[in-house]
């Protein structure tokens, strides 16, 4: 038995993934019998030069994916990128991480009503502000997530998107949780973990949802030259503006029956 269902989408990668997939919600909708979706889409727009800071959203995108069909868009370290954060933040749809010092926007957002009601919480690890970021410095993830837990914010069946590099990261915040939340959906590396898990006390959870882009280089939906080279200590300055990927459409994301504020079934969606 079920009372809703929800399906969380990984990040989108750049604009054209963004028309993309705000053109398939309406099939995966109906396909699923959705009742809710979750996007991650703080690297739907190319902003800038770098990818460092060069990602983020604009209304144009957002546009896209909400007439699409998407009910809650989270973000990232990328949500502080490009000329249109304010307007992005401004977007009854949109959460940011709550866990920075940011009075724009909110980090927590509840939709529906009775049985259906969800509320999205969006989190973001201080490892995952690398160098040249513009995002504001993350607070510690269990101190903000105490706080909001004692703050009676939380309403329904509870989804938090972390925003971190760290698998295990992810994995011990899940735990911590179990059974406090219907599901943890890791986003920020692109690159899809394999499994779903269903932890011992109802939670939900998946390490990394992976993305909505196209495939090519590592994996990643843009080439990697900027950070490889990075990798290597070698200057970066001479570089062309960072590149999307060229090669097919993949959509990585989850999909969480939810009963009673926790998970009863949690299935991965890999898809072209």
């Amino acid at each position: 038995m079920r009372q809703m269902r929800v399906m969380t989408v990984g990040d989108v990668v750049g604009p054209e993934a963004a028309a993309w997939l705000g053109a398939r919600l309406p099939e995966l909708r109906a396909e699923y019998e959705l009742d809710w979706i979750v996007v991650n889409a703080e690297n739907a727009a190319v902003t800038g030069p770098l990818p460092q800071n060069g990602f983020g959203t604009t209304r144009k995108e957002l546009d896209a994916l909400i007439v699409g069909g998407a009910d809650v868009i989270t973000g990232g370290n990328h949500s502080w990128d490009g000329p249109e954060v304010a307007e992005s933040f401004a977007y009854p749809q949109v959460v940011r991480p709550l866990n920075v010092r940011e009075t724009r926007g909110k980090g927590v957002l509840t939709i529906g009503e009775g049985d259906k009601t969800l509320t999205v919480v969006n989190l973001l690890s201080p490892g995952a502000v690398g160098k040249g970021c513009l995002a504001p410095k993350p607070t510690d993830l269990w101190d903000a997530w105490t706080e909001l837990a004692e703050g009676g914010l939380l309403r329904g069946a509870v989804v938090v998107d972390l925003h971190s590099g760290s698998p295990s990261e992810k994995a011990w915040f899940s735990g911590a949780v179990d059974g406090q939340v219907a599901a943890v959906v890791g986003t920020h590396t692109h690159d899809g973990t394999i499994h779903a898990h269903l932890l011992p006390g109802g939670t939900g959870f998946v390490a990394e949802l992976g993305m909505a882009g196209r495939l090519g280089f590592s994996g990643y939906g843009f080439d990697p030259i900027h950070f490889v080279k990075g990798f290597r200590g070698e200057d970066t300055s001479s570089l062309p503006p960072f590149r999307l990927a060229t090669g097919d459409f993949t959509l990585g994301a989850a999909i969480f029956d939810i009963a009673d504020g926790l998970t009863t079934s949690v299935v991965r969606v890999d898809a072209d």
